[in-house]
């Protein structure tokens, strides 16, 4: 079964823009025409593109978690480190997510949500705007999610 690729709650309101329209048809054909192997009851983290602003010293990593255990999602929280393997000298910060409810809304199994993180950086070269998904890599850390109460 694939991945359906989803925005969360918080942008909602933006599904008819046509730039986000793009990228989620973009990112739903990735996933369409990829394979991935993710263990069953976890929660991924599939990196796609780093965008480079050398003047802010940021990188804009876009990306797409990914639920792959049998139970809705309403809460997200996590570290991430992000590394460039080709210039080991470049740092990039660890981020720390917190996604609440009123933010992510509920993530189904099987669906994955888009991304943007806001990372600073030093040691990168100032030519060089987007990363690809091969030049850089993430970890997740520490990942905690919480699931709807069952009220019966």
């Amino acid at each position: 079964m694939g991945i359906e690729i989803v925005l969360a709650k918080a942008h909602e309101k933006q599904r008819n823009h046509p730039e986000v329209q793009r990228e989620l048809t973009d990112i739903q054909t990735f996933f369409d025409e990829n394979e991935f192997d993710f263990k069953q009851n976890t929660v991924n983290f599939v990196l796609l593109r780093g965008l480079y602003s050398h003047v802010d010293r940021i990188i804009t990593v876009i990306g797409v978690f990914i639920n792959k255990t049998d139970k809705l999602i309403h809460t997200l929280n996590a570290k991430m480190a992000f590394q460039v393997p080709a210039n080991p000298e470049a740092t990039l910060s660890n981020v720390k997510l917190d996604l609440p409810e009123h933010f992510l809304g509920e993530l189904k199994p099987g669906e994955g949500f888009v991304l943007h993180i806001k990372v600073m950086t030093k040691g990168l070269p100032a030519d060089k705007e987007i990363y690809q998904t091969t030049e850089l890599s993430s970890e997740l850390r520490q990942i905690e999610v919480t699931y709807p109460v069952n009220k019966e």
